[in-house]
């Protein structure tokens, strides 16, 4: 997904720029819930770079595609036969060695470990998917947030009540994780700004291989307010806040238009290119200046399926038993934004302006659950297999 792309900026002039004060779905205010304080507006108090506390959160992983079955696919097997296994009953269990278990879908090392042979947690994701998914549906928005709020898992070994040794990677537990973040985080306090822009299409630069509609939208709907957002100035405070000032992460879908493409970020890195002129028109909704900048956007990227054929060709991301972190799997991409900040004359950011077409189309992030919930999906045993790796 989105491998080596970055961002095509384009110059648009000063003098056809209009401001953009933001409204309600784009006001960073929205974060303030999820922060527990009031985020910090004034232009001079944000950094201008910033990056994860912590450099075990923010992990690259699969996204788990629906068409595979979600973390029910069996991502080490030689043969995983998506949708077609059959579900190995205790008797069969008994007989097979912990390398053989390991081969089996992170849903059902998770039912095996919880003593669970009827499978509930592996029927259950199973049932929420089909072969017949489209090729960029999964669960990012489960890993995104994963990804933020968890230090990446160690693998461990559990041993369950009839003994069996079930030994989860640290690519099986994320796919757990992910997938608890993706159905039950529901409840929690949450931050969301800009909306969703249902245009289709792709910025020039950023189409993929079977995107349906590779080529931009025409003007009128590129330049609709769904699709404007996320504000320029209000992604400039959210990433001042939350990684400049607390160090902690955030998800945001990475692609402006139809298709969403959610993505942990981990850093920024702002520079300030210039000043833009004010005018009467400007000034008469309190902008007392206009600040132009470039801005380097850091995202944790997907990782790939292990095969023979990504071996081959020397790919060291995919998905794996041993964690990423500080390794060659662990990648990342950056993205070129460039916009202009309009601030009062009391140095607050009150608004801002997209210079590059790519933007985020929406950012958000939950609270982190005090605990792990059990419904809609059954997955409080993680509590039991969830084992942080050390920090570095």
């Amino acid at each position: 997904m989105k491998k080596f792309l970055l961002a095509l900026t384009l110059a648009i002039p000063p003098t056809l720029s209009i401001a953009e004060i933001w409204d309600g779905p784009n006001h960073p205010g929205n974060f303030r819930r999820l922060m527990g304080t009031n985020l910090v507006m004034t232009f001079s108090d944000l950094p201008l770079s910033g990056r994860t506390a912590d450099d075990r959160m923010g992990w690259a992983e699969a996204f788990w595609p629906s068409n595979k079955g979600g973390i029910a696919y069996r991502w080490n097997h030689p043969d995983p036969q998506p949708f077609k296994y059959k579900l190995h009953p205790l008797s069969e269990l008994k007989t097979m060695s912990a390398e053989q278990i390991g081969r089996l879908s992170p849903a059902e090392l998770y039912d095996i470990a919880s003593g669970d042979y009827n499978y509930t947690l592996t029927r259950r994701t199973l049932s929420l998917y089909s072969p017949r998914d489209l090729w960029w549906e999964g669960i990012c928005h489960g890993w995104a947030q994963a990804a933020t709020q968890y230090a990446e898992p160690a693998p461990v070994t559990i041993v369950n009540k009839e003994g069996i040794r079930v030994p989860f990677g640290s690519s099986d537990v994320k796919a757990l994780l992910s997938m608890h973040e993706a159905y039950n985080y529901k409840g929690e306090p949450f931050g969301f700004v800009g909306r969703r822009c249902a245009v289709n299409g792709k910025v020039q630069g950023q189409e993929l291989n079977g995107d349906t509609h590779p080529f931009p939208p025409n003007s009128e709907a590129a330049n609709s307010p769904e699709c404007r957002d996320a504000n320029a100035g209000a992604t400039h405070v959210i990433m001042g806040n939350m990684l400049g000032l607390l160090g902690k992460g955030f998800v945001a879908d990475v692609d402006r238009f139809n298709d969403v493409w959610n993505q942990p970020i981990v850093r920024y890195d702002s520079k300030i290119v210039g000043e833009e002129p004010v005018t009467e028109s400007h000034r008469a909704q309190g902008i007392a200046r206009r600040v132009r900048l470039k801005t380097d956007f850091v995202y944790s990227e997907e990782l790939l399926y292990p095969s023979a054929r990504a071996r081959e060709l020397g790919y060291t991301n995919f998905v794996s038993k041993q964690p990423v972190t500080l390794t060659p799997s662990q990648e990342y991409v950056t993205k070129k934004y460039e916009y202009i900040l309009e601030i009062d004359s009391a140095d607050r950011i009150i608004g801002g302006e997209w210079v590059s077409e790519t933007r985020p189309d929406f950012i958000w992030n939950y609270k982190k659950a005090k605990n792990f919930k059990n419904a809609p999906i059954p997955l409080a045993n993680l509590r039991f297999i969830y084992k942080p790796i050390r920090r570095y």
